[in-house]
């Protein structure tokens, strides 16, 4: 290991170029098309892949293919439908080379190809997925950090291990997470109530802006996250995957193993098996260690399909654990320690070590989900889906003072769904899709510490979805209406109250796409939804443990009713370049915010910032930015902006608590290689400017942090070893060790962000 950073990326960097100038000419290409041999048509979204090296692409609508940057040598050239292999064809290719496929399809046949590989729930709708590298520079990491790459999403941070989505300024209840299908249903009530998923199970992540996923629910007015793991095999045989990360800042290692299989003797059969274990120790800014700060995981999954000619039948389970430590320097014994520590550069209270230890004040949390979904084929054009699923979610806060090894405060969260829809062939140019949902909800505390009270809640929805093409138009509008009801329960004078509260209302939404040429696309979506106050928001009094801050809720609060419209502009016009211009305008009536309130509280477990629920009307508007460039076959170059403005309508000033404007700038070398396939070398520099649209009677524990700039390389390669595409990368996050402060953690009244980070990766197909 070399001794310092820049030594050892001085090395890598002289390797990889000195290995690209001895490299033979890596120019060679491989394209065709591939078409229909009954109807001599072009088929679209075939999957080409080309091996050695892993080379991958699916065809346009024509059904034109091209590989690029190949070297001299033998390869296999196999065409996929989904998980079928189509064809197969090995060449030795001395030069480039031109070669069409024709297959012998029934219409019958195409038809379902094409419904099975070009199928979107949401083409209608603006959205943003990650790109299989940019899900491999990020395996290891929280969801949270993970979304961080989709321009317009930032985190809601708690600490160095914490991590929260935020998109266009929103989160918590106001963005639905679906994991497989499912939206994720747990103790949702802060910003260190991080989701609990494990994003190994997943491969395809899609952030969805803006208040279009009306199926989904009615509370969705920052946008929804899916994510979606991989189709299970269709094609007889076993496979899997190993991936391995390590993390130097706090010594960090993670190991993850897949096994799947398609039963030879059953083939309509097939199942997978997932397991992740996490472990690290206290996170090191540029100056000193953060004493308890150390995480540990193990989270687990099984997924099983059996497709029959009417039913298909699906069962999915996972489970998600976690324990981790709270900052020992962010509880605080005395007020008059609690703004020294606000005030100080560096934590008043701290152990400056490493250890792997997590001690008091920590939380441990468990997070259990199965789901069943079963899909009725009822004639050629109808088909029913009935999903049913259950979670339980525990979390257990411990506090910094040892009185008994039980947590001061436990909740226990359980969350049945069931969803019935009808849902017509997409083969048809028009389609619609109703359903009905239901949802019951409990959650009951014990423990020495109140934070919310006990309840019960139910939601019935029923919606309707209407899609439909007229080239070059296609739409999709929908409604929704929501009928909700939370009981609260509390002990007063030795007797059980309980008040109900109803709450309903309709959502509504419009999507449309022009495909203006093939070159340029034009989206536009509208909605208004409504989403009722949580439990948290109108009773919370207490101590939020992870936060480290005294919440204040009010009973108060009514529903908020946002008003959304936003637009998407594509350009693509030719495969070099990808501009991507999004805005968005967010007019939300009733806004429930969690701003600072002075004086701090203090209590018998120390002294605490002290948060109030307070209720206003918002606007919220935005855009987010994106060119991407590629120059040739070895350079690119993008840059990225997302650009928020926050406004309090009834102050006539700005909001509390909004992510500040960033910009993102990216240069990318890709290596072309004999021995090394998929190969680059990236620079990103991420600028985070300072926060500077405050209210004018700022009323915060601290001002806002300083702007601060980033830089992170990252570099990727897939070699064969043991006849393996094994891929290893290596990430320098941070490489400047640049000390700063994020103005959307927490954390940032007591403690610097983390430094430098040397992050290795490998991954193994088995």
């Amino acid at each position: 290991m070399c001794k310092k950073y820049r030594s050892c990326l001085f090395i890598i960097l002289v390797f990889l170029f000195n290995s690209d100038l001895a490299a033979q000419s890596c120019n060679y290409t491989i394209s065709g098309q591939i078409t229909n041999k009954t109807t001599k048509k072009g088929l679209s979204s075939i999957g080409v892949l080309v091996n050695p090296g892993n080379f991958k692409t699916i065809t346009d609508s024509l059904g034109h293919f091209l590989i690029s940057t190949l070297c001299a040598n033998n390869y296999t050239i196999k065409l996929y439908s989904k998980d079928q292999l189509l064809e197969s064809q090995t060449i030795n290719l001395t030069k480039s080379q031109t070669i069409n496929f024709s297959i012998n399809l029934t219409i019958t046949d195409l038809e379902e190809v094409v419904v099975r590989s070009k199928r979107d729930d949401n083409k209608n709708t603006i959205k943003e997925e990650l790109s299989i590298k940019e899900i491999d520079q990020t395996r290891g990491q929280t969801l949270g950090e993970v979304l961080q790459r989709v321009n317009g999403v930032t985190v809601l941070q708690t600490g160095s291990t914490i991590f929260k989505p935020v998109i266009h300024g929103l989160h918590s209840q106001r963005i639905l997470i679906l994991n497989n299908g499912i939206r994720l249903e747990g103790q949702q009530w802060g910003s260190e109530h991080a989701p609990e998923i494990d994003p190994f199970t997943a491969d395809k992540f899609t952030v969805l802006k803006g208040a279009g996923a009306l199926r989904y629910g009615s509370d969705a007015i920052g946008g929804a996250v899916l994510v979606e793991p991989k189709s299970l095999p269709e094609t007889p045989g076993t496979s899997g995957e190993i991936n391995a990360a390590y993390f130097d800042n706090n010594r960090m290692y993670v190991l993850n193993g897949m096994l799947q299989q398609n039963v030879k003797k059953i083939p309509a059969l097939s199942w997978r098996l997932q397991a992740t274990y996490k472990r690290g120790g206290n996170s090191r800014t540029p100056d000193y260690w953060l004493w308890n700060t150390g995480v540990k995981e193990f989270n687990y999954a099984a997924s099983a399909i059996y497709r029959g000619k009417k039913i298909t039948s699906e069962l999915f389970l996972s489970a998600f654990n976690t324990e981790l430590g709270i900052f020992i320097g962010s509880h605080i014994g005395n007020l008059t320690d609690l703004e020294t520590a606000i005030q100080s550069q560096k934590p008043i209270q701290n152990i400056d070590a490493f250890s792997y230890e997590i001690g008091r004040p920590k939380q441990e949390v468990s997070h259990f989900m199965l789901k069943s979904k079963t899909v009725y084929q009822l004639n050629e054009w109808y088909k029913m889906n009935l999903v049913i699923s259950q979670q339980e979610n525990i979390r257990r806060e411990y506090d910094r003072a040892f009185i008994t090894n039980r947590p001061e405060l436990e909740l226990n969260i359980g969350t049945s769904i069931i969803d019935l829809s009808l849902e017509q062939s997409e083969r048809k140019p028009s389609q619609t899709i109703v359903g009905i949902t239901g949802t019951l909800q409990e959650n009951v505390w014990s423990g020495s510490r109140f934070f919310i009270p006990n309840f019960e809640s139910t939601n019935l929805a029923a919606y309707a979805i209407r899609k439909w093409n007229t080239q070059p138009w296609s739409f999709e509008t929908g409604i929704r209406y929501d009928y909700k009801t939370l009981t609260t329960y509390r002990n007063q004078n030795n007797q059980t109250r309980s008040l109900t509260q109803n709450f309903n209302n309709i959502s509504a939404s419009l999507g449309t796409t022009y495909k203006i040429n093939n070159d340029l696309r034009f989206l536009m979506n509208a909605a208004m939804a409504w989403r009722a106050p949580q439990v948290n928001e109108l009773f919370v009094n207490g101590l939020h443990h992870g936060s480290a801050s005294f919440e204040i809720g009010d009973s108060t609060l009514k529903s908020e009713r946002a008003y959304n419209f936003s637009a998407q502009l594509k350009y693509e016009p030719d495969s070099s370049w990808n501009i991507d211009v999004g805005v968005y305008y967010n007019l939300i009536n009733d806004f429930i915010n969690l701003v600072p309130s002075v004086p701090p509280t203090l209590t018998l477990r120390g002294a605490y910032p002290t948060f109030r629920f307070i209720q206003t009307n918002a606007l919220l508007a935005g855009t987010d930015i994106s060119v991407q460039k590629t120059f040739n076959r070895h350079w690119a170059a993008g840059v990225k902006a997302a650009i928020l403005f926050a406004r309090d309508r009834i102050k006539n000033d700005w909001l509390l608590q909004m992510p500040p404007n960033r910009l993102e700038y990216n240069l990318t070398y890709n290596i072309s290689s004999k021995k090394m396939s998929n190969s680059y070398v990236q620079l990103k520099w991420i600028n985070v400017l300072e926060q500077t649209r405050v209210p004018a009677d700022f009323n915060d524990y601290l001002p806002p942090p300083p702007a601060y700039h980033l830089l992170n390389i990252e570099f990727a390669t897939t070699l064969q070893v043991y006849k393996k595409n094994t891929t290893f990368g290596l990430s320098i996050l941070n490489s400047l060790n640049t000390q700063y402060r994020d103005y959307m953690n927490r954390f940032r009244y007591f403690n610097d962000e983390v430094g430098r980070s040397l992050v290795l990766r490998v991954k193994i197909p088995l």
